[in-house]
């Protein structure tokens, strides 16, 4: 599909965004389903250009090279839109009661590429520049990101996401302080608002390490680690009331499958003490990753010994 269609071309169609939200489900059993989309959706919304080529999303216009970024901004509901949709197929399509997750992208990792444009591989150094030679354009950047974000969380509540989640997959690009002053207070109204329609929320923020303390139960119901951090660390440092997620290292799953079974079975006793997780990787699959070495961590999980 995505070679015929393209990346933005499968977020168009919300059918086919349905189909592609499906499959892990439908070919491995999974026991829930995450939205195809991608956390640059709500830059969109907020008028920043994104085109999806074979090398990922591209930026042709970052904000950063205006003199007032906050002008630049604009309103274009249309990609939001295209979300609600999928989530309506989704809906009408999945079999039983497998939940739906729903999700967007953190304040920080968006404002870096917004700002920047694609600069991952070297951790977004000029947006981070831009963060402290200009604070206050900074904070109504992030308000404006924040009050988008919240409309497209409750939007895709009210279409039927029975979760939400929040991707900060660049939070070790700043201080942990930074990172509390300006983009912690966004990360909470976003899950406050969809926490207060029920919805259970997850914080996924990547890299914050040493911070990984400041993620309190008033920010989320469920705190997803990364590969970097083990669970007994994460678990001995964050409030017990927090659930935890993950963090199987993908690349892992290269590994000869009795190897990636023996990592596995360090997680059984793991689980026993601490049952509040839910087993997830620590990071996204990777494309090459061998389809049968996925089924084979799949059916591992579903069989084993968890009690």
């Amino acid at each position: 599909l995505a070679s015929q269609h393209g990346f933005g071309g499968l977020m168009a169609d919300a059918d086919l965004a349905a189909t592609v939200t499906l499959m892990p489900v439908e070919e491995w059993g999974m026991d829930a389903a995450i939205l195809f989309s991608d956390i640059l959706v709500v830059p969109m919304a907020m008028g920043v250009e994104v085109e999806w080529t074979r090398q990922g999303p591209l930026i042709p216009h970052p904000l950063m090279q205006y003199d007032n970024p906050v002008r630049e901004l604009g309103c274009d509901r249309q990609p939001l839109e295209r979300s609600y949709r999928a989530i309506d197929s989704i809906v009408a399509k999945r079999q039983g009661s497998v939940p739906l997750i729903g999700f967007c992208g953190g304040p920080l990792t968006c404002l870096c590429y917004m700002l920047q444009g694609n600069g991952s591989k070297d951790g977004f150094a000029e947006a981070v520049k831009y963060f402290y030679a200009h604070r206050q354009t900074t904070r109504q950047l992030v308000e404006a990101f924040t009050e988008m974000s919240v409309a497209y969380a409750l939007e895709q509540v009210r279409h039927g996401v029975e979760v939400f989640q929040l991707f900060e997959s660049f939070a070790g690009a700043v201080p942990n302080e930074l990172y509390r002053e300006l983009f912690l207070p966004s990360v909470r109204r976003i899950l406050s608002a969809v926490r207060e329609q029920g919805v259970p929320a997850i914080f996924f923020p990547k890299g914050i390490g040493a911070g990984l303390g400041m993620i309190t139960p008033d920010v989320c119901d469920v705190v997803s680690i990364d590969w970097q951090t083990s669970l007994d660390h994460a678990r001995s440092v964050l409030d017990p009331a927090l659930g935890l997620q993950g963090n199987l290292d993908p690349r892992l799953l290269y590994a000869p499958q009795q190897v990636i079974a023996r990592h596995l079975e360090r997680y059984l006793p793991f689980f026993r003490s601490h049952p509040r997780w839910i087993f997830n990787l620590g990071h996204g699959l990777i494309k090459d990753i061998p389809h049968e070495n996925v089924t084979f961590l799949v059916d591992w999980v579903k069989l084993a010994a968890w009690r």
